[in-house]
């Protein structure tokens, strides 16, 4: 029961994938390939060549922190240039440390779930998951210097993996 529910709601996120590719305008494809995700902060079945979904909405906005927000999450780049840190676990801000401005990282889906697992892979790459179920989550790679999103890669956990019937074997 729950593999057949798995499979409409894989069936259900592809149609979904495929609408949502056909109403882009033309120019988006014409983009420049992703790079590959850096090495650290592997998950199960999110490869280095993964990229992922395209993420119109995402940006980096310049904000200014309200006075008494509680920094969580608190990591730092190995230069010491960029600090990224959530608030409430539901807000995800970079801090450039010389100039002290701030920026939110916004328009990332399921925006009501906490942000998790907050690491520099490089002195620009920060990577994060935000889960959308307990056994489902989407691992993003964003580059801090240039302000873009690098991947949206959903993976599932090891326990749901473990949880699928094996592949037959092919006898030719």
């Amino acid at each position: 029961m729950q593999i057949m529910a798995m499979a409409v709601c894989r069936r259900i996120a592809l149609a979904g994938s495929l609408v949502a590719s056909l109403t882009l305008p033309t120019g988006a494809f014409s983009q420049s390939p992703r790079p590959s995700l850096p090495s650290s902060h592997r998950h199960i079945r999110v490869t280095k060549s993964d990229a992922g979904e395209r993420i119109p909405e995402f940006s980096m906005a310049e904000t200014l922190l309200e006075a008494g927000m509680e920094k969580e999450d608190l990591v730092t780049n190995r230069s010491r240039k960029y600090d990224a840190f959530t608030v409430s676990g539901t807000r995800l801000f970079v801090t450039e440390r010389r100039s002290g401005k701030v920026f939110e990282i916004r328009g990332l889906p399921l925006e009501w779930r906490p942000f998790s697992n907050l690491v520099w892979a490089n002195d620009q790459t920060l990577m994060f998951d935000r889960w959308s179920q307990p056994h489902y989550g989407v691992h993003y790679s964003v580059n801090i210097k240039s302000r873009k999103l690098m991947a949206a890669a959903p993976f599932p956990d090891e326990y749901n993996l473990e949880q699928q019937p094996p592949k037959p074997k092919n006898n030719r």
